[in-house]
């Protein structure tokens, strides 16, 4: 799709009525949901096959074409197609190269359409979900600040903030970064939670053995990083129990390795922080260590001794406009589309960031389908309406009205 310049993506004229009432919303939403199902698609790379369509022998020859070159577009194995698609590899190489069934009276047709289908669906997905694009928004730049402090000194940074506000993708996106070391991303799950596990989980990233018991597991690890000073960046790292969190401690002291722990606000407290008054007191080994810790909303909020400043949104327009240029959209998007993706964003409880994106994609739908070359605020209320609910919806938009600012918003 050819990219729409950012300077041009911005319209001010509103196609569609501003004010909708009840029952037009209510009609806005079936209709969006009939267009979201349509092949009014963002990326127009196939289209789906009915299971009783025929197709045409000079169709047969476009299909095959257009598959092989979106699998070597894509970098996409013609294994992993056969192993997405439920048909044995063999089966898949002889469909694409049109002699499956030849001078056997076996017709390919079913295998044909389902990786037709599969090309089609996985086109889909490159919109939202695969080869995203990294946006530094205000929230990244926060977080590689403290990454790039924590890989300098070689100590202990930890970031928390409320989850889909971007800690994740930022902290993928420094995965193996040359100007920070090769830093290593690994993501804590319900099932690495202890010293053993987590252990485990460090060996496997580096490609390393994790058989044996503890003390052989760690000895080999530490044994592994000595020196090396390789940044280890812990998402979720609120999950890891006091006793994992220990021993991050002593893999940080035996090694050398700067650790960036990045999560939800429970990390905070588990560190051993104390509030006392205006003071906050240091309260164990680990948290002693710990060069900066940073709060990612804490811009949002007052400073009581600090009257001057002015809170700041969790996401600015300028990191709206910014997805919305990576999005390489066929449209334009007007102001108020603008207003609407940013109050969205800085809401918790709604999907954050992400799902802005996801949102700015449905409306692309909704807008192609109707014959508009701009989306609008009223695509994303069809959207919001079609995927929430009418009630959330509405509820949504009254705790929007009242507030007059771009302050963080928690809508759960």
């Amino acid at each position: 799709m050819a990219s729409v310049p950012l300077e041009s993506s911005v319209n001010d004229d509103v196609p569609n009525n501003t004010n909708p009432d009840a029952s037009t919303k209510q009609k806005s939403s079936r209709d969006a949901f009939d267009l979201i199902g349509q092949d009014a698609r963002v990326a127009r790379t196939s289209r789906m096959i009915a299971s009783d369509e025929p197709i045409t022998t000079a169709r047969r020859k476009d299909i095959r074409k257009r598959v092989i070159e979106y699998l070597e577009k894509h970098s996409i194995t013609r294994a992993t197609l056969a192993r997405e698609t439920a048909i044995s590899p063999s089966v898949a190489s002889e469909v694409l190269r049109g002699t499956y069934g030849v001078g056997k009276g076996i017709d390919d047709t079913k295998y044909l359409r389902r990786i037709n289908n599969w090309m089609e669906l996985h086109s889909r997905r490159q919109n939202v979900v695969h080869n995203k694009e990294f946006v530094e928004t205000s929230v990244a730049r926060e977080i590689i600040t403290v990454a790039e402090l924590t890989a300098e000194t070689c100590k202990i940074g930890v970031v928390w903030g409320p989850a889909q506000i971007g800690k994740s993708f930022t902290l993928q996106s420094l995965h193996d970064s040359d100007r920070l070391g090769n830093p290593v991303y690994i993501c804590v799950d319900e099932a690495h939670r202890t010293p053993l596990s987590v252990c485990q989980l460090i060996l496997a990233a580096f490609g390393q053995k994790t058989w044996g018991k503890f003390g052989e597991a760690s000895s080999r690890l530490f044994a592994h990083l000595n020196a090396t000073k390789r940044m280890l960046m812990f998402d979720e790292s609120d999950r890891l129990s006091y006793r994992a969190l220990e021993f991050v401690r002593d893999l940080h002291d035996k090694t050398g390795c700067p650790i960036l722990l990045a999560g939800k606000p429970a990390i905070y407290q588990k560190l051993g922080y104390r509030d006392i008054g205006t003071f906050t007191e240091v309260t164990d080994q680990l948290s002693s260590r710990v060069i900066i810790r940073r709060d990612l909303t804490e811009r949002t909020r007052t400073i009581d001794h600090d009257p001057n400043f002015k809170p700041q949104p969790l996401f600015t327009r300028k990191d709206i406009k910014a997805l919305i240029k990576v999005a390489n959209l066929d449209l334009k998007v007007h102001r108020d589309a603008i207003d609407w993706l940013q109050d969205r964003a800085c809401s918790l409880g709604m999907g954050g960031f992400g799902k802005a994106k996801i949102n700015l994609y449905l409306a692309c739908k909704i807008a192609l389908g109707s014959g508009h070359d701009t989306i609008t605020a009223a695509h994303l209320d069809a959207v919001e309406r079609t995927t929430i609910g009418a009630y959330d919806s509405d509820r949504v938009e009254a705790t929007l009205e009242k507030s007059s600012s771009k302050e963080i918003r928690r809508l759960a």
